[in-house]
């Protein structure tokens, strides 16, 4: 029961982080045709910065479930919380460094993104049923 509870959160995951993904390459895309090529690639670290992140929680999240490891997950959960933080503030730090950083485009898709995964979520769980 419990590894059911894991692979079924392990796979709503990994539909929200693709759905995420398409997501920031349309933004991308977008800023890129519109305003150019540098504005492409920071609304694409943007976007990389969203969608790692949110994998290293989703990683820590899900690798534990069921009553009797209540402790583990919460653990886990904290765990991933912490290092999603940590790792959003290094890339933050990292992608300012660019010389040719667009900032509205890099803020636009990291914020898009996600809010994005909220109503990708509600739309993979109500499909997933």
């Amino acid at each position: 029961m419990a590894a059911n509870l894991v692979q079924e959160g392990q796979k709503i995951a990994r539909k929200v982080l693709i759905y995420q993904s398409i997501l920031a390459a349309v933004i991308a895309l977008l800023f890129t045709l519109m305003i150019g090529g540098n504005s492409g690639i920071s609304a694409t670290y943007g976007g990389m910065i969203a969608i790692v992140s949110h994998f290293i929680f989703a990683h820590f999240t899900f690798k534990h479930a069921g009553a009797r490891q209540n402790n583990l997950v919460v653990r886990s959960f904290n765990k991933g919380n912490k290092i999603k933080f940590i790792l959003t503030v290094v890339l933050f730090a990292l992608a300012y460094r660019w010389p040719f950083l667009n900032i509205m485009a890099l803020m636009v898709t990291y914020i898009a993104v996600l809010i994005g995964q909220w109503p990708i979520m509600i739309l993979v769980s109500r499909v997933q049923k």
